[in-house]
């Protein structure tokens, strides 16, 4: 095979719409692994929101997982904390208060936990969707401030029309990458996180040349992850950016596009 590592987003990507990842993209995955490839993920999740749906890609040992955008790697098996890459606090306390000025609902990440004003009508389907609940903890900037934190993400949940308008006003704090994971969420993180940054962090650690490595996604955040990889890969549900930065589009996350990609690579056709 060409490719030692395929490192893919979660939602989007090896989750089809209905919640759910194909048979016949565990059965790649399963057989990929089986001939000496190692298969991660890369995710704008969570660690603990990951670790609820890991079992259903049909791995077992310890196999690459990069959380929260590139900022945070944990052992699949343990959970163990192999890497993290905190904002500046300054600089997380910029994103929420302008968040919250804006009347916005905006969350934060460490390595544990993530921090919430409150579990409510505006990001009820956001944790439903990611099946995990926050910690209530009022104003978060406020919670922030009186606390010795290492944040690795910051989050606000905006109308989907403000998407533009939303990446343009957060755009300008200092140390940070903003960028959007979906229509509803705008996120930063430090500027040396990222998955692109994490996908280069992932190969130093397994020894394996990013050139021999696939990166499969469908949103701006992971632009930067498939313009890292030897192989960049946007779904064929992918928004324009990251179709663009893409060597091959892929079928749609309901159209096994991470299996077609699979299933090629083992055959040598990419």
């Amino acid at each position: 095979m060409n490719y030692d590592l395929i490192l893919s987003d979660f939602d989007g990507t090896l989750l089809r719409r209905d919640d759910t990842i194909s048979p016949r993209t565990v059965k790649a995955i399963k057989e990929y692994t089986a001939s000496g490839g190692v298969f991660g993920v890369s995710s704008g999740r969570a660690f603990a929101s990951l670790r609820l749906r890991l079992g259903e890609l049909g791995l077992r040992g310890s196999f690459p997982v990069l959380c929260c955008q590139g900022a945070m790697s944990r052992n699949s098996e343990s959970g163990e904390l192999i890497s993290q890459i905190p904002m500046q606090k300054k600089s997380a306390l910029e994103f929420l208060r302008k968040a919250e000025d804006m009347g916005l609902m905006c969350q934060f990440y460490t390595a544990d936990n993530v921090y919430a004003p409150s579990l409510n009508k505006q990001n009820e389907y956001y944790f439903k969707l990611n099946r995990i609940v926050p910690e209530a903890v009022g104003k978060a900037s406020e919670f922030l401030v009186a606390r010795d934190l290492a944040v690795l993400k910051v989050l606000a949940i905006i109308e989907p029309s403000e998407r533009e308008k939303m990446l343009a006003e957060f755009s300008g704090i200092s140390g940070v990458k903003t960028f959007a994971s979906h229509p509803i969420l705008v996120e930063a993180v430090s500027e040396n996180a990222g998955k692109g940054n994490g996908l280069i962090g992932a190969c130093k650690r397994l020894g394996i040349k990013t050139e021999r490595c696939v990166a499969l996604g469908d949103e701006l955040n992971d632009v930067e992850m498939i313009e890292a990889a030897g192989l960049g890969v946007a779904m064929g549900n992918a928004v324009s950016e990251a179709k663009r930065a893409a060597d091959y589009v892929t079928a749609d996350c309901d159209s096994d596009g991470v299996a077609e990609v699979i299933e090629k690579v083992m055959s040598g056709e990419l």
